[in-house]
């Protein structure tokens, strides 16, 4: 698709809500869970969604909406105003979204949007975790971004936002035209253009907003430490050596380890497990490998504890994961 073809394709694709505000709350309140978040109820949105091998979500928020209620998405969120205006509350705070604007939400922050007109067009880009992998994490350390290294790290809070005001950002643009074009005319080929195009958005806004000045020296080491340690627990979970890490990264062992719990809230072993469960997770969706040698390929050889720790982080075993 061309990008002068895109108005009216967006256009269609965004569609007009029909149903009254009565009428959208009594859908949501049947079809999610309603949560306690610091005191109050907000509703839980979008859990199991499949990505398959896109590793994204494009969707257009409906013109003419009512408001939607607060809520949660357990993914990363990146909304982008593509025409007028739109309105959002994130965690309390009203806040509206012009043309050419984005905010990028992390998974636990509660948000609900307000009564969008026949001209507020916003689309909505969700990212898994796995969005991260990859070429992604190879440069998170690099970005000098906190809110990126958290976005990325594992047992991070995920209570962060940004505001974004892009809307002379030829770059974010030109990303969201390439983005749009690719979801909204799809060829084989178009999920993985979409991701590089989604990367590309992702870099820039962390790269070019969030400088490393907003911090002290003190903060930035801190944080530029915890995007170093997820990085090397990216490559090295199947070994899972707290000793090699200190040794590569320059730093004691205690000191690390100590660091690890204090800045992430967890423990060494624990992040290394959650990564090789992880993994092992995408293995099972994707492959049909057999369970124990999924286990080995994440560093683990005894087939007890693989299925008592999967047990722990997915709630069910493995096979039942793969069936669903």
């Amino acid at each position: 698709m061309e990008v002068q073809q895109l108005p009216q394709a967006i256009r269609d694709a965004a569609g007009v809500q029909t149903h009254t505000h009565e009428e959208v709350v009594a859908h949501i309140a049947e079809k999610y869970e309603l949560i306690d978040y610091n005191g109050r109820k907000v509703y839980l949105f979008g859990q199991g969604r499949e990505f398959g091998d896109h590793r994204h979500i494009v969707a257009f928020h409906e013109t003419c909406s009512p408001p939607t209620p607060e809520h949660i998405l357990s993914y990363v969120l990146i909304t982008y105003c593509l025409s007028g205006h739109f309105p959002i509350v994130v965690d309390g705070k009203p806040s509206t979204l012009g043309e050419g604007e984005c905010v990028v939400l992390d998974r636990q922050v509660p948000h609900s949007v307000g009564e969008t007109g026949p001209d507020d067009i916003a689309v909505n880009i969700i990212l898994p975790e796995e969005f991260f992998d990859g070429f992604m994490l190879d440069g998170i350390a690099d970005l000098a971004s906190p809110f990126a290294t958290q976005l990325t790290t594992i047992g991070a809070s995920h209570s962060e936002w940004r505001f974004y005001h892009t809307s002379k950002d030829e770059v974010v643009r030109t990303c969201m035209e390439r983005v749009l074009c690719e979801c909204l005319e799809p060829d084989m080929t178009s999920p993985y253009m979409t991701n590089f195009f989604l990367a590309a958005l992702f870099t820039h806004l962390m790269r070019t907003y969030e400088p490393h000045g907003q911090l002290d020296d003190v903060a930035w080491e801190r944080s530029e430490l915890v995007g170093r340690v997820r990085e090397y627990i990216s490559n090295h979970y199947k070994e899972g050596n707290l000793g090699q890490m200190a040794a590569d990264l320059g730093y004691e062992r205690t000191y690390l380890s100590k660091f690890i719990r204090s800045a992430t809230g967890y423990t060494f072993k624990q992040l290394v497990n959650a990564e090789r469960m992880r993994h092992a997770a995408l293995m099972l969706r994707g492959t049909q490998q057999p369970i124990y040698d999924v286990a080995q390929s994440v560093g683990l050889a005894n087939l007890t504890s693989f299925y008592a720790r999967f047990r722990e982080y997915a709630g069910m075993t493995p096979q039942e994961y793969r069936k669903q």
